[in-house]
C-alpha cells in the first residue's frame, strides 16, 4: 500500500541510511538468501549488487523500527515515525489503512525521480463481491479481451480501449531532453538536473499508462464474473531490430512495450483473487483471429494490416479484433465449464483457469 511522502531536507540521510538496528544484518542475509534461491529455481536472473544512481534506494523497518500513532479523527491514518528520527513523517495518503490494525512492516523508498514513498504491510480481508450473472439466468457474465495495437484491449461486445501512445505523445520532448543531456559534462550538476528531468517525465508516462489500466481492469472485474484472455508470450512478440526492416522492428517494439500487457494481466490477477472472480487464460495457439464466430470455420492466415475479412462459406463480414474477442469468450466458456463440472458441489470456482494446465486434446476448429 504505498502512501506518498512529502519531501524534506535530509530524509535521504536520515530515512534510508537509518535502518540499522539488531535485524539489519538478519534481513540483509535473509533478502540474499531469497534472491539465489529465486535465481536457482530459474524464477529470475543472477542479483547483482546495488550500485549508487542506478538502483532504487530502499529500507526496511520491521515493528521494532518505526513508530505508530493512529488517528482517532481520520482512522487507518496516523503518524509514523522512523527509527532514528525526532519527528514523524509528512505523509499524503494515497489511502487509509485498515481501523485499528498496526502496520506490521514498512518499507521506504525513493524512485529515480526524486519521490519518496513508504509501503505499509497489512493484513486486510477484502470481501469478494457478489456474484454477476445474466439477467433472469444463473450464467455467469462473461466478457472476452483481444489485446492489440490497433487498440489496446477489445472486447467481445465491440468496445474498444484506445492506445494512449504514451511514449510517442512525448517522443519530441524525450529527445530534446536526451540531447540537452548528451551535451552536458559529465559528472556537472547541470547534467544531474536534466537526468532529473528525464527521470520525472518516464515516472510521468508510467503513471498515466498504470492508472488507466487500474481503472479499466477494475471496472472489468466489477462487471463480470469471468474474463477471459490469451496466454501471451511478450517476450517472443519483441522482434530483434538488426537487419532488414530494423526500424520497423524497432517502432513494433516501442508500441509493444508501451501498451504495458504484462501490466494488464498482472492487475487482472490480482483482482480477481480478491473479489471472487475467475480468469481464464485461453492457448496462445488457439486461432481466435482466423476462426469465424458464426459458422466457426477456419479461414487462411492474415497480415496484421488486415483489419477486417469476410468469412468464405458464411459469407460474416468480422472486425479483426471483435471476432477474436468473441471467440476467446466462447473458448473460455468451454474451459470455465469443463472446470466447473469436475469441481464437488458447492465449491468456489478457482481463480485462474489455464488451458495449458487442463489435461485432453485441444479444441481443433473445423
Amino acid at each position: 500500500m504505498p502512501l506518498g511522502l512529502q519531501r524534506r531536507p535530509g530524509l535521504a540521510v536520515r530515512g534510508l541510511g537509518a535502518a540499522s538496528g539488531e535485524g539489519r544484518v538478519r534481513r540483509i542475509r535473509r533478502h540474499v538468501d531469497q534472491a539465489f534461491t529465486r535465481f536457482l529455481n530459474g524464477q529470475t536472473r543472477c542479483p547483482e549488487r546495488k550500485k549508487k544512481g542506478r538502483s532504487r534506494e530502499s529500507a526496511i523497518y520491521v515493528r521494532t523500527g518505526f513508530k505508530w500513532v493512529e488517528d482517532p479523527a481520520l482512522p487507518g491514518t496516523g503518524l509514523i515515525t522512523l527509527a532514528k528520527q525526532s519527528e514523524p513523517l509528512r505523509i499524503r495518503w494515497s489511502r487509509a489503512l485498515p481501523a485499528g490494525v498496526v502496520p506490521v512492516r514498512l518499507s521506504v523508498t525513493r524512485d529515480k525521480a526524486g519521490r519518496y514513498f513508504v509501503a505499509a504491510l497489512v493484513e486486510e480481508r477484502i470481501a469478494p463481491l457478489a456474484a454477476a450473472f445474466l439477467p433472469d439466468t444463473q450464467e455467469p457474465k462473461a466478457v472476452g479481451l483481444d489485446l492489440g495495437l490497433a487498440s489496446l484491449v477489445t472486447l467481445d461486445d465491440g468496445a474498444k480501449l484506445n492506445h494512449p501512445r504514451l511514449l510517442k505523445r512525448y517522443a519530441e520532448k524525450l529527445a530534446r531532453l536526451q540531447r540537452e543531456l548528451h551535451n552536458k559534462v559529465r559528472g556537472s550538476n547541470n547534467r544531474n538536473k536534466v537526468r532529473q528531468r528525464i527521470a520525472r517525465l518516464y515516472t510521468l508516462i508510467s503513471d498515466v499508462r498504470k492508472d488507466m489500466l487500474d481503472q479499466f481492469t477494475t471496472r472489468l472485474v466489477r462487471e463480470n464474473q469471468v474474463l477471459v484472455v490469451e496466454d501471451l508470450s511478450i517476450v517472443t512478440l519483441l522482434r530483434p531490430s538488426h537487419g532488414k526492416g530494423r526500424r520497423r522492428k524497432a517502432r513494433l517494439n516501442e508500441a509493444i512495450l508501451d501498451a504495458g500487457w504484462g501490466e494488464l494481466l498482472r492487475q487482472l490477477h490480482y483482482k480477481c483473487a480478491w473479489y471472487g472472480r475467475t480468469l481464464v487464460i485461453v492457448d496462445r495457439f488457439f486461432p481466435s483471429t482466423r476462426l469465424c464466430s458464426a459458422c466457426r470455420s477456419k479461414g487462411p492466415k492474415m497480415d496484421l494490416s488486415v483489419r477486417q475479412w469476410t468469412c468464405s462459406p458464411c459469407g460474416a463480414v468480422h472486425d479483426r479484433d471483435v471476432n477474436a474477442a468473441a471467440n476467446l469468450r466462447g473458448e473460455g466458456m468451454r474451459l470455465y465449464r469443463r472446470v466447473i463440472a469436475g469441481l464437488p458441489p458447492n465449491t468456489p470456482a478457482p481463480t485462474v483457469i489455464r488451458a495449458s494446465e487442463l489435461k485432453g486434446p485441444l479444441p481443433t476448429a473445423c
